[in-house]
């Protein structure tokens, strides 16, 4: 499980939004201020993210809340969002180089051309099939809630 410190900014009911600070690896070095790639991430980055969900801990608006999310869930939709359409694309443009010259269409471009719209149309069957099957597994859920207001005693 992937753990995250967020706050809740809003609970109706049963789903709570909370708000997390979006941690980047560009603060960690020595060389950040004179960095480009630390300068375009602190310029175009938002500073923080926000997640809807449902869940069962009772909570309230300014709580800080742990907020896991399951490995396996990660894995999967970066199988599905990343490998699968490079999967597509390289399949498709290996089905293309071989099939357009037997229609006398000779050009890289066709295949490319091809290729990319196979690549779309699987990322759209993909986002239907992923949208109809159970997301429980990509869904985060609150481990533990603490009050802000509550001071603990040294």
């Amino acid at each position: 499980m992937i753990v995250e410190r967020a706050t809740v900014i809003c609970v109706q009911g049963d789903t709570v939004t909370v708000e997390a600070a979006i941690k980047t690896t560009c603060n960690a070095c020595q060389v950040n201020q004179d960095c480009g790639t630390g300068v375009v991430s602190r310029a175009l980055a938002p500073r923080t993210q926000q997640l809807t969900f449902k869940t069962p801990v009772p909570t309230k608006i300014g709580d800080v809340v742990k907020v896991g999310v399951p490995e396996a869930g990660i894995l999967s939709a970066s199988a599905w969002l990343y490998l699968a359409p490079l999967i597509v694309f390289l399949i498709s443009a290996l089905v293309f180089n071989n099939m357009l010259p037997s229609l006398g269409l000779y050009s890289e471009l066709w295949v490319v051309l091809g290729s990319g719209i196979v690549t779309f149309l699987g990322g759209v069957l993909t986002s239907r099939y992923l949208k109809s099957k159970d997301t429980a597994k990509f869904q985060p859920v609150i481990l533990s809630a603490t009050d802000p207001s509550v001071k603990l005693r040294k």
